[in-house]
């Protein structure tokens, strides 16, 4: 039986079956994180790209993009948030900065897309990207991304010093 393909939270609209993201991982994430206060394995390989809501030209076409999108590939999910909000320049870590919001916004959301590899990372972000503006609906050249979440930073340090950041986490 398929999951439920969209639900909501206070905070945020979830959308995607989520065939390849292991139940619990998110739970076993932070049972790991607080028992050794290191990044576990699951943060390091837990990208998320950042689509802003204010470098999209028609926010509602693009996020019904990828409720399309979603439908079509069952490993596509992600989230976005129901508000927008104030968000601390010190919070937007991500990577390229050019994918960030104009500095003079003052209240934005943000689309997030889960992925669990760098290659994976890589390559929906080129795709995302050519399919967003081929369809006039992104106004950037880049899509940024971080790993992990961002409240972990607090915890543990910035995430850009969690892990080699050109490399997934292996077991060894």
């Amino acid at each position: 039986m398929r999951r439920q393909y969209t639900f909501e939270n206070e905070h945020w609209v979830f959308f995607g079956y989520r065939t390849d993201w292991e139940p619990g991982r998110c739970d076993r994430c932070y049972q790991r994180l607080y028992a050794t206060l290191k990044p576990p394995p699951e943060a390091i390989n837990c990208w998320k790209l950042e689509i802003f809501f204010s470098n999209c030209t028609d926010l509602e076409a693009v996020k019904q993009y990828f409720l399309d999108a979603g439908r079509k590939d069952s490993t596509l999910h992600g989230k976005w948030l129901k508000q927008e909000m104030e968000i601390p320049p010190d919070k937007l870590t991500s990577m390229p900065a050019a994918g960030h919001p104009d500095p003079d916004v003052k209240r934005e959301g943000a689309i997030l897309i889960y992925t669990t590899s760098i290659a994976e990372r890589d390559a929906r972000r080129a795709k995302i990207l050519a399919d967003l503006k081929a369809r006039g609906l992104y106004k950037k050249d880049a899509i940024s991304s971080r790993r992990g979440c961002v409240n972990l930073d607090e915890i543990i340090g910035p995430w850009t010093e969690w892990y080699d950041l050109e490399q997934d986490y292996t077991e060894q």
